[in-house]
């Protein structure tokens, strides 16, 4: 079984849970930006946590497939279309579970909430790994390039609990999609809701809430940052993969201006330069950095974050680990 890339859009990356551990040879650990929309993904399709997806960027991705495959589409929510070899088309939305016969198309529209949905499809995409991932990182050009069209991405066979034995004969299965609860849906037709993940945060107008777990740089900060951090600042247009530039309402102050020696960094650091703006790292964030770091995000607040398109407004809130 294969998908066929027709169209990749702005950006569609491999992406699974990433290679920890390699901090030492100057490798970050990458993985999908938001964490809890790929593994709803592939817990909705009965395939290993640890298995890859596609990670589309404010959509656009088209894609076919040469056998019947069960698909999971979560994250930023927009529509997603589905056409039969037959010409036959049908909408769904982000976070159902979808059956596509040999030969269907599917079409993720642009996100309506968010920038960045998950694609996975039961048994995971089977890419060659790199350290042990699957994983793009687009700082150092590590793991599969950004998806072209006509690239073929073979389709694994990471199939675990009640899914696991006898997988393939769901294809035939005139009753519809077996899961670990029952029928999903029936054959051509859309699956059952399944929620669309933390994507899709910042839409109105009030502020997304952002938790910072405090240190480890926090006693070079006087007391007021916290209150600065607090008030509503906005994602700037320095956004991606590798770090996310916020402008505040007014500087974050440091009790110096002098930086330190470069340290060990993690995703969600929140880094203070001299001039006071915030930066949040994100999954390819460099391993080391000479900022002062006030804080670490959740990871449900660096999830969240992945998915804020720029000028969307932000505050953070100190929380205790």
């Amino acid at each position: 079984m294969s998908l066929m890339i027709l169209r990749a859009g702005p950006a569609a990356l491999v992406q699974d849970l990433g290679r920890p551990g390699h901090a030492a040879l100057g490798v970050t650990a990458s993985g999908a930006a938001d964490r809890a929309a790929a593994a709803l993904a592939l817990r909705c399709l009965g395939t290993d946590p640890g298995a890859a997806v596609l990670e589309v960027l404010l959509g656009g991705l088209v894609l076919m497939t040469d056998s019947p495959a069960v698909i999971a589409v979560t994250g930023a929510r927009g529509l997603v279309v589905v056409t039969t070899s037959s010409g036959s088309r049908r909408t769904a939305a982000t976070g159902e579970v979808l059956r596509l016969d040999a030969g269907s198309t599917l079409e993720i529209g642009r996100p309506d909430a968010g920038v960045r949905t998950y694609l996975g499809v039961r048994g995971g995409i089977e890419v060659p790994p790199v350290l042990g991932s699957r994983s793009r990182d687009t700082l150092s050009g590590l793991g599969p390039p950004p998806l072209v069209a006509g690239d073929v991405l073979a389709v694994g066979d990471a199939v675990v609990g009640p899914w696991a034995d006898h997988w393939h004969a769901a294809g035939g299965d005139p009753r519809g999609v077996m899961g670990p609860h029952g029928v999903i849906g029936p054959p051509g037709g859309i699956g059952s809701r399944v929620g669309a993940g933390p994507g899709g945060r910042g839409g109105g107008p009030a502020p997304v809430v952002l938790d910072v777990i405090p240190g480890p740089r926090d006693d070079l900060f006087p007391p007021g940052a916290w209150r600065v951090l607090a008030e509503t600042g906005h994602v700037s247009g320095h956004a991606d993969r590798v770090g996310v530039r916020i402008d505040p309402g007014r500087p974050v102050p440091r009790t110096s201006t002098r930086e330190i020696p470069s340290e060990g960094m993690v995703r969600g650091a929140v880094q203070v330069p001299a001039d006071g703006s915030p930066v949040v790292f994100g999954p390819d964030h460099p391993v080391t950095g000479g900022y002062p770091v006030i804080g670490v995000l959740t990871s449900r607040s660096s999830d969240a974050l992945s998915q804020l398109l720029p000028g969307a407004p932000v505050s953070f809130r100190r929380v205790s680990e």
